[in-house]
């Protein structure tokens, strides 16, 4: 099938109104029926502003974390819509993917 990847990336210190930013994301992907999602914790990045983001052993917030979906067109768009429409402080990156399931669910 053909579809899009859609990765969400921000710092788990990163918040928006009290929530971090990516778990604000899941709340607005269920909100449009979008339930799978994998999360992911990277151990460095650096982000446009060339400060380096990292898990150090005393400190976890600013571990660099993404949100990846694989989604059809119209629900990419959607939640790209709605997260932007928010106004959130996070990177998005989307690119276009084929995808198969395989066995049974």
């Amino acid at each position: 099938m053909k579809g899009f990847e859609v990765i969400f990336m921000a710092p788990r210190s990163r918040r928006h109104d009290g929530t971090p930013v990516l778990d604000a994301i899941v709340d607005i992907a269920r909100e449009h029926d979008i339930t799978r999602m994998t999360r992911r914790v990277n151990a460095e990045g650096t982000g446009a502003g060339g400060h380096c983001h990292s898990a150090h052993f005393f400190e976890l917030a600013d571990e660099p974390e993404e949100l990846m979906f694989v989604l059809d067109g119209g629900d990419a768009d959607a939640l790209i819509r709605a997260v932007e429409a928010k106004e959130m402080h996070v990177f998005c990156l989307r690119r276009q993917i084929d995808y198969w399931q395989f066995g049974d669910d």
